[in-house]
């Protein structure tokens, strides 16, 4: 895990000089060592995180006759086995570095060499010979890489603000990032929040050049090899998940470093806990967060998780107090006004204790829910298909209303659901399928249009999903939306912050191959949620985790940010004066929502306000903190 950077101009000499400040201003993402390489047209900046071949790993490293640079932040979890093939073929190394695959894979493929990958990764190639630059991440974006094009000069960091601290670059919001967040509550590559800053998209190869640029996106999900097979059920699906999950988390635990799991308490990372001391014998430390005197903590769960695997857990209380103070950094790590960040404000603890514990790699269990159909949604728009062909309308809300209250969801909820029940063909023809956070969506548009000051674009458009059956068309939404900008840079940035790289088994290549084979109802099995990863850890975790219902991690919104211990912070930026000076949103409707968020707890309208509430609270910090223009002018 690394930080990258780097500056190509096509048409002249490139000045190194900016490299060392794109290096400072990352530093986070690797403090072990930090390197700038340069050639006329290119230079590259590196700060390194060490996982593999600790004494000789630094890059760029490059291929024998020295044309071909890489820049890689990351890992290759098969290197050994490219490193033994290439070698065959006559090629040369310097070091065991997982890295170093990559230019002489890239000398036998061209850009093809990503789909011999099997790793989490964000890689630059510089190709002197064919002045060329390859910029690629790995299939669902684990890593992440922004580019800025001025002309003929390209500008990438691993960060938007390492491509900031070049100074070559300016500072300003753009419209349609802003109108992404207030609809989907993050932004959607290729937009950011910033405007001129590109977000390369996950499974995409670019290539640029001095007359051009081409794209190629290398890897669709859930998009299978041959439609007709049939899909994998019964105990056929539970071993051959078993065998490819114990497989992801083996080759994620590291040999040169120490590692530790993130442990909520829930399946998803006490699986992950569970294999690694049970299946592959390498019992690891676990660290938990600790909401204290909290109905939302979930310690014991975390506690009896550990105590049944005999490892040792750190709790790490989080209190209303100390989650508003880290909110700042959070933003400044997220750099976009990514509301439900605010919430995972105590990864930055989790993670700061795990480095002043010595560690290095850290496993989550992001991504089982994307992946696996985790969420009460999926149970809903499975049993709407019932619901809708109740044929009176009063039954048919009394449905409703019982089914979103037995999945904890705000009252109100049950009619929005019901209404988008209703347009459930209108969304199909639109979308190619009802994206699974609509509902989410909908109540939020409701929310802040009318705090708008001024028109903003339409969000962004979603691609119609790949043929597949219904569940896995759902599904594809998750993989262009919270899971690429919502659920992976919370790991990724929150560790990275303070240098711990994340690594996540169930977004593991061939994992998501099997389960693109999986037939739906080994997924949501009457109403059973990823039910062939509950049978798969049944023999392994304490029967209490298996059972358990799905719930998020998830902190106090409004009780803590907007009032309570965060009364003062909302007040700097929800106030009347407050939203006026910035100028986007209208300071009257604000300071009404803000009351909503705070008055009427339980109810749908409380809730969506909370997330508003945050959406504005977030966009102010952060052009705040970015030195962003602040004017009514800035989304013009």
């Amino acid at each position: 895990m690394c930080g990258i950077s780097g500056i190509i101009d096509f048409a002249g000499a490139v000045d190194p000089t900016p490299i060392s400040a794109m290096n400072h201003i990352q530093r986070h993402r690797g403090p072990d060592s930090a390197a700038v390489w340069h050639r006329r047209n290119a230079a590259f900046g590196f700060q390194r995180l060490a996982v593999v071949d600790l004494s000789h790993g630094d890059q760029p490293v490059t291929n024998e006759d020295d044309t071909v640079h890489v820049v890689c932040n990351g890992e290759i979890y098969n290197h050994r086995a490219l490193r033994r093939d290439l070698a065959a073929r006559g090629h040369r190394f310097r070091s065991r570095c997982d890295v170093e695959v990559i230019p002489h894979l890239y000398e036998e493929y061209g850009s093809g060499f990503v789909d011999h990958l099997d790793g989490d990764f964000a890689i630059a190639v510089w190709d002197s010979a064919r002045s060329r630059l390859l910029l690629t991440r790995d299939r669902v974006g684990v890593k992440p890489l922004f580019y800025h094009r001025d002309r003929d000069r390209i500008i990438f960091a691993s960060e938007i603000k390492g491509i900031f601290a070049s100074g070559l670059c300016e500072i300003g919001m753009d419209p349609q990032g802003l109108s992404d967040c207030l609809f989907y509550g993050h932004t959607i590559a290729p937009r950011t929040f910033w405007r001129g800053i590109t977000d390369l998209p996950p499974a995409t190869v670019l290539t640029i050049g001095p007359t051009g640029s081409t794209e190629r996106r290398y890897f669709t999900p859930f998009q299978r090899a041959d439609p007709d097979l049939p899909l994998l059920r019964g105990r056929a699906a539970v071993e051959r998940f078993t065998e490819v999950f114990t497989e992801a988390v083996r080759k994620r635990l590291p040999d040169e470093v120490r590692a530790g799991v993130a442990l909520s308490g829930g399946l998803d990372s006490s699986t992950i806990a569970a294999v690694a001391a049970r299946r592959c014998d390498t019992p690891l430390d676990t660290a938990s967060v600790r909401l204290r005197d909290e109905a939302l903590d979930e310690t014991p769960l975390s506690r009896l998780v550990a105590e049944s695997l005999g490892l040792p857990n750190t709790e790490i209380d989080m209190t209303g107090a100390r989650a508003v103070e880290l909110l700042p950094t959070s933003l400044w790590h997220f750099e976009s006004p990514f509301w439900y960040g605010a919430v995972a404000t105590p990864f930055l603890d989790l993670t700061a204790d795990m480095r002043a514990r010595g560690l290095t790699v850290g496993l989550s269990g992001d991504g089982s829910d994307e992946l696996l159909a985790g969420y009460d949604f999926y149970r809903l728009m499975k049993l709407s298909g019932t619901v809708e062909k109740l044929r009176l309308a009063a039954v048919r809300n009394a449905v409703w209303k019982g089914a979103t209250a037995w999945s904890g969801a705000p009252a109100g909820i049950d009619t929005l659901m019901a209404s988008i029940a209703d347009r459930r063909g209108e969304l199909s023809a639109h979308y190619g399928e009802v994206p699974p956070w609509i509902y989410l969506w909908s109540a939020l548009d409701d929310t802040t249009t009318p705090i708008r000051s001024g028109d903003l674009p339409a969000p962004s458009p979603l691609p119609t999903p790949p043929r597949h059956d219904t569940l896995r068309r759902q599904l594809h939404f998750e993989f262009y939306t919270r899971l690429p900008h919502w659920v992976l840079p919370i790991s990724d940035r929150l560790g990275m912050a303070n240098s711990i790289e994340v690594r996540v088994p169930y977004l593991d290549r061939d994992v998501i191959d099997v389960c693109t084979e999986l037939s739906p109802d080994m997924l949501v099995h009457h109403g059973t949620e990823k039910y062939v990863l509950k049978k798969s850890a049944a023999d392994i975790l304490p029967r209490a985790i298996v059972r358990r219902r799905k719930k998020p991690f998830m902190t106090p919104v409004a009780p803590w940010y907007l009032s309570g211990p965060g009364a003062d912070l909302a007040y700097d930026h929800l106030s009347a004066d407050a939203v006026r000076g910035h100028g986007i949103f209208d300071p009257v409707a604000t300071e009404r929502m803000w009351r909503t968020a705070t008055t009427e707890s339980g109810t749908l309208a409380a809730t969506a306000a909370e997330w508003s509430c945050m959406a504005v609270l977030s966009t102010h910090m952060v052009l705040d903190r970015f030195g962003a223009v602040k004017t009514a002018g800035a989304h013009a």
